[in-house]
């Protein structure tokens, strides 16, 4: 029984360690612009920037999720599929003019039954991006593309 104090000290270094990381422990301030969609290829492309770090400049993932099911894809959503960036990982942010800017293109996933017998059919796909700092993960507004039923098969 030496040890009693040994918890709530670990507890109170924790809780420090996260908190000292962070200046004001706030929400993630993220935007998503959609650059270009090709009906034909069906390749969208997204750039994503981090607006405000909401106090916490590290940064421990970023990327995007996006659903054709659910209209607000997440990391919690059972349809969505969720996809970390890898880039630098401490955002920092010296005037309100820098922003942690990160792109990516995407080849839009075929889904079975879209064709055929249900030609002239459009399926909505939903995106919007993410960053998970020691605050907690915070998305984007959700950005649709609507997708043809002329789907190239390689």
């Amino acid at each position: 029984m030496k040890n009693k104090g040994f918890f709530p000290i670990v507890l109170f270094a924790m809780i420090v360690g996260v908190f000292a990381s962070c200046q004001r422990f706030e929400m993630a301030q993220i935007d998503i612009t959609q650059d270009s969609y090709n009906d034909t290829t069906k390749v969208v492309n997204y750039t994503a920037r981090v607006l405000d770090d909401g106090g916490c400049p590290r940064c421990i993932e970023a990327g995007y999720c996006f659903s054709y099911i659910d209209p607000i894809p997440s990391h919690t959503c059972f349809y969505s599929t969720v996809v970390p960036l890898v880039f630098d990982t401490m955002m920092t942010f010296t005037d309100s003019t820098q922003y942690l800017t990160f792109s990516w293109r995407r080849t839009i996933p075929f889904v079975e039954g879209i064709g055929g017998d249900n030609a002239g059919d459009t399926l909505l796909y939903f995106f919007r991006s993410y960053i998970t700092t020691n605050a907690g993960t915070f998305y984007s507004t959700v950005d649709t593309v609507k997708v043809s039923n002329t789907f190239i098969i390689n």
